[in-house]
């Protein structure tokens, strides 16, 4: 049984609509921290607003990650679907050789 390209795309398809919600989340937080400097003065905000670009940050790294692993996990499917069908041609040469070897009438 071979890899499965189809599920590996998919998956990844997967990982990209995470990638995208997280992004979403993501521009919701930064309009919730100009609503809320809009709405809140005070010297605690800085620490506030130090803590949602920490967030913001750390969403907008693992967006990429998940988008990074998508995109590899269909390269690598991909790869090892080519060196399987390889692998299968090959086999199939050698026994279609050993055959010709073998039942060829001419060699007695």
């Amino acid at each position: 049984m071979g890899v499965n390209v189809g599920l590996a795309a998919s998956q990844a398809s997967a990982m990209n609509q995470y990638a995208s919600t997280l992004r979403d989340i993501n521009n919701s937080l930064k309009q919730y921290r100009a609503n809320l400097n809009l709405a809140w003065h005070s010297d605690e905000m800085v620490f506030v607003n130090q803590a949602i670009d920490r967030l913001t940050n750390e969403i907008i790294i693992l967006s990429r990650e998940l988008e990074s692993l998508g995109s590899d996990i269909v390269s690598v499917a991909n790869e090892i679907h080519r060196e399987e069908e390889a692998a299968r041609q090959a086999a199939a040469a050698a026994a279609a050789a050993r055959a010709a070897f073998y039942y060829n009438p001419i060699r007695k």
